[in-house]
């Protein structure tokens, strides 16, 4: 009787055996399988860190380049200098924001705001803001961060709410401060009277929808202008647009700040192209109601 107990649980023992032996390949692969599931999770990982690492160093690098690109500018000459002093016409005052331009035989009911061009600094403008105001009008040539007139959008506001006493305001601007100017009126339509496009164009039709008052100048000699861009864009101007195009002109003549890149040579001299351009602004700010 004992030895078939002891059979029996040999028996048991060895069928216990024969079993873990059976599935001891089926382990194997599960904890093979396990492991290179792991390693295949380490691996993604891995990839997406350096795929993360690689895309904020791309960032990284582009807003480095950007601000350095930003960092060289267009500065006033010598001759914008000289108009940055009062005179007995005209009182100039400069804070951290604009430069203002307000004319000293009068107390003027319209106001000019001038966007600068992109990487131009707002000061290079003063000869043709001093121009304006000598006829009886306030002109803030607007500072932007960077010297990059995306930044500063709305710098109209703080013009408009120092100058309280302006009854009646025409906003402007050089090349893609003159865009931005446009983007300024499409959120603040209440604020301004007539827009004023130098070398520059919309790229919407929204000037058009709300009938604005829009004064267009360039320069036949712009090299920076896309001229199929700014022939395409009166279809997004009123209909009652004043469009003055300025024979021998350029795109750097409208300041005084040097040439501006990829532009031809003027066939007329500084002062001419700026004072055309003055009489085209005086006639349009005379016409605002």
């Amino acid at each position: 009787m004992k030895n078939n107990k002891v059979r029996s649980k040999k028996r048991e023992y060895d069928t216990y055996s024969i079993t873990m032996e059976l599935e001891k390949p089926l382990l194997y692969e599960e904890e093979q399988e396990e492991i290179y599931k792991r390693q295949k999770n380490i691996k993604r990982k891995s990839r997406n860190k350096k795929i993360v690492k690689l895309i904020l160093t791309l960032l990284l690098c582009s807003v480095i380049g950007f601000f350095i690109w930003l960092s060289s500018y267009y500065a006033p000459t010598s001759q914008a200098e000289s108009y940055l002093k009062s005179t007995n016409s005209v009182e100039v005052s400069i804070d951290n924001n604009f430069i203002c331009f307000t004319p000293t035989n009068t107390k003027p009911k319209k106001g000019f705001i001038l966007y600068p061009a992109a990487k131009v600094d707002a000061k290079a403008y003063s000869q043709i803001c001093s121009m304006i105001a000598a006829k009886g009008y306030k002109v803030v040539a607007v500072d932007m961060p960077f010297n990059y007139p995306l930044f500063g959008k709305n710098k109209a506001d703080e013009v408009i709410k120092k100058y309280s006493d302006i009854e009646s305001w025409v906003i402007g601007g050089d090349s893609l401060g003159g865009f931005v100017a446009t983007r300024y009126v499409n959120s603040n339509i209440s604020k301004i009277d007539g827009v004023v496009l130098i070398s520059s164009y919309p790229l919407d039709s929204y000037l058009k929808e709300i009938n604005m008052n829009v004064l267009s100048i360039w320069g036949s000699k712009d090299g920076v202008i896309n001229f199929q861009s700014l022939i395409d864009a009166k279809q997004k101007l009123p209909n009652k647009t004043t469009y003055t195009e300025i024979e021998g002109a350029n795109h750097s003549q409208f300041g005084d700040y040097g040439t501006y890149k990829s532009d031809e040579q003027a066939l007329i001299n500084a002062d001419a192209q700026k004072q055309k351009t003055a009489d085209s602004i005086l006639q349009f700010l005379g016409n605002i109601n």
